[in-house]
């Protein structure tokens, strides 16, 4: 191809990304979520998601790919076209976690997505279901001792924030439970909320509800401070096992290849909608964790060090 030619090409591809920026959006926007629905990310998803369609006058649907502990979603999302229509909704786990984990991936964080904004964040609260003989953490570790191996806990999947949250617990303690993994947040927090599984390094959002009812028993905190909600409540660092602090972080993400004029759109829209005091209160009720906001690159630094 003679340099005439690839100079036409170049500037064929850079009008064509042009003319796709300004048009955009011409047709309804998928989230794709890769969890549950009825979880942290979900529910996020899906405040951002109606008050980013009013200002875009355009439908935000999300789509829920669940399997693989988030890796299905998320692989799926890395391979869609990258023209805007079709974004992800993910966070600490399959971003930043997995990648640290394993070996082989089916996509990579920074290879294969542009960072669109930081969405959130929440604590992790530990909770057991009210029969359990334990209403503190030093209850707790006394009777995991007395019965090693014979406690199980519930986690939103394999490799997952609760789920080495709490073998980090056990290691810090000398204590022993039985991993029972289950596809997303929500339907872990069902399995304590039954009985099936007696412990959980909850998202504050998914049990705060079933704590203030009495359905689920707090017993620590793994914030820095107390939570402002749950004043009763030590830390985990105040109750004798320091060095576990846990923040769930969830953010939107595009394909590579996306227009920057995509990205930069989204992201001026998506910092409006995460500043409405209504978003504000449903993202964190109460102060419970809080809406981010920021640059795309801003965003990537935060990955970077997330990644390190």
């Amino acid at each position: 191809m003679s340099r005439f030619a690839k100079c036409l090409l170049v500037l064929a591809l850079l009008w064509s990304a042009a003319a796709l920026a300004q048009g955009w959006p011409a047709r309804p926007i998928r989230f794709i979520v890769p969890v549950p629905a009825g979880g942290y990310y979900d529910m996020v998803a899906r405040t951002v998601g109606q008050k980013l369609s009013e200002r875009l006058g355009q439908p935000v649907i999300v789509e829920n790919r669940v399997g693989a502990g988030s890796l299905t979603g998320t692989a799926y999302a890395a391979t869609v076209p990258a023209d805007g229509y079709t974004l992800l909704v993910n966070g600490t786990g399959g971003m930043s976690i997995f990648p640290s984990l394993y070996a082989k991936m089916p996509y990579d964080t920074l290879r294969d997505f542009a960072p669109v904004a930081l969405l959130s964040g929440v604590p992790n609260i530990v909770v057991v279901h009210p029969s359990l003989e334990a209403r503190t953490i030093s209850e707790l570790v006394a009777l995991a001792r007395a019965r090693p191996g014979q406690l199980p806990y519930a986690s939103n999947g394999n490799g997952t924030t609760q789920h080495l949250a709490t073998e980090t617990f056990g290691v810090a303690t000398g204590t022993k439970f039985t991993h029972v993994p289950y596809n997303g947040s929500a339907p872990a927090v069902t399995s304590v909320l039954g009985g099936q599984t007696v412990l959980l390094f909850g998202v504050a959002t998914d049990v705060i509800q079933q704590i203030r009812a009495g359905k689920l028993r707090p017993l620590a905190v793994a914030t820095p401070q107390r939570m402002r909600v749950l004043p009763e409540v030590p830390t985990l660092a105040e109750a004798g096992v320091p060095g576990i602090e846990i923040e769930i972080w969830c953010g939107l993400f595009a394909p590579k290849a996306t227009p920057r004029e995509v990205v930069a759109r989204l992201n001026a829209e998506v910092n409006r909608v995460l500043e409405m005091a209504d978003v504000r209160e449903r993202i964190a009720p109460g102060g419970i964790g809080d809406t981010k906001g920021g640059t795309p690159e801003q965003f990537e630094q935060f990955i970077r060090a997330e990644l390190a």
